[in-house]
């Protein structure tokens, strides 16, 4: 006997968990560059990101084709070591190993990039230009030098406007705090950080660092010595977090995400290994080159890295999620869900054809005037909130074609025909203004016509001349209604307030 399957029953999508993390891959694979390449840089507001190589040329890519843009970019006479773009994105600084430094200008549009050496002279390193980052203002820029100094540097003239700052051992890195405010240093023996306005130093943490960076905060420093991380804070200099990134080798460069997320850091052990800023714990596990990698850069939006490697090529790579950015991902999902299933909140119809549902015009309340006029208007603007199933039951009552005044007819119920009747007989006789021949249609004096089968009803059209009669419609000009309407029931509620303005209206006023 074959065996009966059962089609499973369609199930949520299972939310990510903490531990879940999404695992990086290589977006895009750029040659060109004939040397190991030792730095990258995204250039923000286009699809295009430029590279330094040791082949003393830089090169800029089309992330959309992976093609380079145009011819490699020449000028320096050693290999390109350093490189930056400003934080517009219409300049690059590049520095060599000659201690020169060039800076460049990019022309962009939708197809096309081309930058152009700027014939500014920037001259005041003796050695290895091994670092290089623009400020804030896009105006001025600084540098780091084997020549053990540290310059701040006029992009439009060329000037030297803070420095050479003397650190004492070869300067590897420089950081700028995000309010530009502040410059940082990393050296052979200690971090420096100083005031750009004053040029006074602020504060000295005795570590190596070959790299130094600024979080996103500025509150925090974050350094790399040859295979470990240091968190520090910026305004003590105190150490908040150690740990081992690469083990095997020497650290070469790190990264910080503009989110403030999460850290990159590259190593000669072939590797880019991404750490948790609030857990300080590994994200994913690390990035496989085949050669020792040398620079690495964030995308602006966080989610891409571009890495430099030894091996002549520039790769681009997705980013692994850290463990806030998961939780955050998770309480979105989470709240769009509670969101989309929540149903919107309908209000209670009004219900018309029951409007006068367990209404009776003979009760008490609909008797008196200012009660009756009350409820009904109650009634009238209010919902009604009572649901179908405990509706009293509809009320049905005959109509009858009774003789109001001068010739003139109304339709009412019989309950109100029945009142009129015992009021007329109440009454004195009036004299009638105006007597009219008896029909030959005209039925028995004392009847009247009923609908549905009601009681015939006596009526007397007034007057000494009991015989005088009216005639009367016949039951075919009498619109049957099997409902009571609304006038109906209003006649049936306020008879003695129009008899009573009737009364009024006739007697005679006194003083």
């Amino acid at each position: 006997m074959a065996a009966t399957t059962h089609k499973a029953s369609p199930k949520a999508p299972a939310q990510p968990t903490p531990k879940e993390q999404l695992v990086p891959h290589v977006k895009m694979t750029l040659k060109g560059h004939e040397e190991s390449v030792n730095e990258v840089a995204f250039i923000l507001g286009t699809r295009f990101l430029v590279s330094g190589s040791e082949d003393k040329s830089l090169r800029v890519w089309n992330l959309d084709t992976g093609k380079q843009v145009g011819e490699p970019l020449l000028g320096h006479d050693a290999d390109v070591r350093a490189l930056a773009r400003s934080p517009n994105g219409r300049w690059i600084v590049s520095g060599a190993n000659n201690g020169s430094i060039l800076v460049w200008e990019i022309a962009t549009n939708k197809t096309e990039s081309e930058l152009k050496r700027v014939p500014v002279s920037f001259k005041g390193h003796g050695s290895f230009v091994e670092n290089v980052v623009f400020a804030p203002d896009n105006e001025t820029f600084a540098s780091a030098s084997w020549d053990q100094t540290v310059c701040v540097w006029k992009r439009e003239t060329g000037e030297i406007v803070l420095g050479p700052l003397k650190v004492g051992s070869v300067a590897f890195s420089v950081a700028y705090s995000p309010d530009g405010t502040k410059l940082a240093a990393g050296t052979d023996e200690r971090i420096i950080v100083w005031n750009l306005k004053t040029g006074k130093e602020l504060l000295k943490i005795e570590q190596r660092a070959y790299r130094v960076a600024f979080t996103p905060d500025g509150l925090r420093l974050v350094s790399g010595n040859r295979n470990d991380i240091r968190i520090s804070d910026a305004t003590t200099g105190n150490i908040i977090k150690q740990f081992d990134a690469h083990t095997d080798a020497d650290f070469t460069s790190l990264a910080i995400a503009p989110n403030g997320t999460k850290l990159a850091t590259t190593s000669v052990d072939r590797t880019t290994r991404f750490f948790d800023l609030t857990t300080f714990e590994p994200i994913g596990g690390p990035l496989e080159h085949p050669d020792g990698v040398w620079g690495v850069v964030f995308s602006k939006d966080s989610q891409f890295i571009a890495t430099g490697c030894a091996d002549k090529i520039v790769r681009t790579w997705t980013v692994p999620l850290s463990e806030t950015e998961l939780q955050q991902s998770t309480e979105k999902i989470l709240k769009k869900t509670i969101i989309s299933q929540q149903p919107y909140p309908r209000r209670a119809p009004i219900q018309t054809s029951r409007f006068f549902d367990g209404f009776d015009p003979h009760s008490s309340s609909a008797r008196s005037n200012t009660d009756g006029f009350k409820n009904t208007m109650h009634r009238l603007f209010s919902r009604s909130s009572a649901s179908n199933d405990h509706v009293p039951p509809r009320r049905s009552i005959p109509l009858v074609d009774v003789f109001a005044t001068r010739g003139k007819h109304r339709t009412a119920n019989r309950h109100t025909a029945e009142r009129d009747k015992k009021l007329q007989q109440q009454r004195p006789p009036r004299k009638q203004a105006h007597t009219g021949a008896s029909s030959s249609n005209t039925p028995p004096a004392g009847t009247s016509n009923v609908i549905g089968g009601a009681t015939p009803v006596t009526l007397q059209t007034g007057g000494a001349n009991a015989s005088a009669t009216t005639t009367h419609p016949s039951p075919l000009d009498v619109e049957h209604v099997s409902d009571t309407t609304c006038f109906a029931v209003l006649t049936g509620c306020f008879p003695r307030l129009s008899r009573t303005r009737q009364t009024n209206a006739a007697a005679p006023r006194t003083r």
